[in-house]
Parts: C-alpha cells; structure tokens; sequence
C-alpha cells in the first residue's frame, strides 16, 4: 500500500492543471499584491492556512507546479521561527483564556485543555478568574469554572456585553438599550442609564471606587459612579467603536475608526492618535501600550499596530484578510490575535517579534464532533498568578 501511495503522489505531481501557466501568473499577482508592504514570518506549516487567508486565490492545486511555486514564495514571506501547531496544547504565557463560540463560552487551560460552560452567549471572567458571567437571551447567569449555575436575572431586552468590575462586587451590563448594574450575588440590580449605546461594552475604571465608562445617547462617551449614579464626565459626541482604561486607571481610551483619544480620569483630553486606515478594535496591555487592528479594504490587508505610552506606533504584524481580536496575557509579555481569514491564532511577544507561534484549525478545535460553525471570539485572558 506505501509503495502504491507514492506512486500516486508522484503521478499527481507530475500533472499540471488546465491553463497551468496562466493560474500561476494569476495567482502569483494576487498574492504579492497582498504582501506588498510585506508580512513577519510565520511557520512552514502554516501552508494550507496562509493559502485560505488568501482568498482563495492559491486554491491552484498545490501539488501542481503553479502551486508549488506560490506556496514557496509564502513561506518565504511568513515562515517563522517556531513551528506552527495544529491544535493548541499549551497557552505560551500563564494564565486561562475565557473564547465564545457557536456552543457556548469555553475556558482553556494552561496546558490547552478545554472545559465548555454551557449553552450561553456572552461571557466575562471576574477578577482573579474565579467566577464567569455570560448571557443568555433575556437572562444574566453567573457560573463557576466548572459551569455550575450560582445565580440568574432575567430582565425584558436581551441582555449583552457583561463586565466584572476590578474589585470583583459589581456586574454592568447592557439590557436593550439600557446600562444596568448588579452586585456580584445577584441582588441590588439597578438601572444606571436608560439610553446608551449597544454597540459600546461598558469599561470599569481600575479600583475600588467602581467608576464605569460607557457609550452614551448620541454618540457620546460618559463616565459614572455606579453606586450612586453621579455623572463624572461626557465628552462630545464621537461615536465610539470601544471604551477602555489603562491599567492604573489614571487614563479613559476612547477607540474610533480613524484615531485613539486619551482622557485623564476627570476628562481632560491628553492626546489624539490618528490610525489609519480603518480601526477594528483595540486592547490595552498591563503595561500601558495599545495594540490596535486596523484593515484596508483594498487591498484586503489587515494589521496589528503596538502604540506605546509616548504614542510611538509601530506595525507588529500584517496580512491579508481580517483580523478580529487581539487578547493581551496577565503579564502583558505576549499578545493573542485571532486571524478569522486564516482559521488561525497567533502569539506574538512584542519585545521579541521573531518568537510568533501560530495555531491553526481554531474553528474545528472549539467545533468539537461536529462541522465548524463561525470563527471563536477571544473574551479574555486571564489572570496574573
């Protein structure tokens, strides 16, 4: 049967597929267009992912000689140092990451193991990863790590974006189009605003004085105490994509589609960052820097920008396709992003850019016995030992 095989192998490699020359200098303007500012490496056996991130346009046969050449000059562009994976077994820097996907929030392990919680939508870890809270519909559900329900509300409008408050005692949550906090038991739950944004997660503010930043009516960024209400500061109207603070709770970041905004604590605008061309969404490390997503439509390129606290930018990572999260670890020592176009997590450390490991198949891995059904959304990695 081996020597059967590789007669088969060898037959089908010698057959060039029809108008071969033509689909290689096809493909071959695709691609370099793609990687025309050029991509960092990443593993050789990456291949098959890489080529569907392309799309399409590498689906030439690979085993004909246009496909060989083209699957070459990828390498070339983003082999990396470490070998790429084809099923995550161990997380790269401590801690657990919290992923929502087609059959509910799962919690993976250091060592890549993987628990599903249930049938939930939604969900956010508390401080220190001792508890999750998810949505379902109409109903708020806080679990423990093992999915084991430890109370519930329902409320009248689907209830979306659940965040833990830092010091572990409040929930905020959109229901509708309200922003409603609940204590971390379950009780005293309470509407804080009537009209906000549903496009906008509701952002703590480091401490315990349980200080939350939101998307207000009109396209305004607000900031509240959730205990009494008091409104601390609006900014004009901005439409925000997101609403973030630093780690020490000393900056508000405001994210939209062409720039980064800084706000001290009391609203003061420090700085404004232009991004171009298109901001997706951003994170903020333990350490202060601010890596950013951005995609151009044409050409299709999506990138991985690291803005440090003097407002340096710096391009970490490129390629063609969407990019659609980037988690930082508990250490802020490494950064996930989740490449959707290729079916591919990527862990970069920004102090070491060459130690980019890649892990591909992510859809199939959190589609367990089944077909993949949608891309797993990465809602968190936490927490520092």
């Amino acid at each position: 049967m081996r020597d059967d095989e590789q007669a088969l192998r060898r037959a089908l490699s010698e057959q060039a597929p029809p108008d071969a020359a033509g689909a290689e200098e096809r493909a071959w303007r695709v691609v370099r267009a793609a990687f025309a500012e050029g991509v960092p490496r990443r593993p050789r056996r990456t291949r098959r992912a890489a080529a569907l991130a392309l799309a399409g346009a590498i689906v030439i046969v690979a085993i004909s000689p246009a496909g060989a050449k083209v699957r070459d000059w990828v390498d070339d562009a983003v082999t990396g140092s470490e070998p790429s994976q084809p099923a995550l077994t161990a997380l790269p820097a401590p801690g657990r990451l919290l992923v929502d996907s087609a059959q509910g929030p799962w919690i993976v392990q250091s060592d890549g193991s993987k628990r599903l919680l249930g049938d939930y939508e939604q969900a956010t870890w508390s401080p220190h990863g001792l508890f999750v809270a998810a949505t379902s519909g109409h109903q708020l559900v806080a679990l423990d790590p093992h999915g084991d329900v430890r109370w519930s509300v329902a409320r009248q409008g689907l209830i979306a974006t659940p965040r833990w408050s830092p010091d572990g005692f409040r929930i905020a949550y959109l229901s509708g189009a309200e922003l409603r906090i609940v204590a971390a038991d379950g009780t005293g739950d309470h509407v804080l605003r009537r009209h906000v944004s549903r496009a906008v997660a509701p952002a703590w503010r480091p401490g315990s004085a349980h200080v939350v930043g939101f998307g207000g009516a009109h396209g305004t960024v607000q900031v509240a105490s959730a205990d009494t209400g008091r409104p601390i500061f609006r900014t004009a109207r901005l439409k925000p994509l997101q609403v973030l603070w630093s780690a020490d709770g000393s900056r508000l970041i405001v994210v939209r589609t062409a720039e980064i905004r800084i706000y001290n604590a009391r609203g003061r605008l420090l700085s404004t960052q232009p991004v171009q061309p298109t901001v997706r969404m951003a994170a903020v490390s333990p350490r202060g820097e601010i890596a950013v997503l951005t995609r151009d439509s044409g050409p299709d390129q999506s990138r991985l920008l690291l803005i440090d606290r003097s407002g340096h930018e710096r391009q970490l990572f490129a390629g063609p396709g969407e990019f659609s999260e980037a988690a930082w670890s508990p250490d802020g020592a490494s950064l996930l992003l989740a490449w959707r176009s290729a079916d591919q997590w990527l862990f970069l450390r920004p102090d070491q850019p060459r130690r980019t490991l890649a892990v591909s198949n992510i859809a199939g891995q959190f589609s367990p016995g089944g077909t993949p059904v949608g891309f797993p959304a990465v809602a968190g990695w936490c927490c520092a030992p």
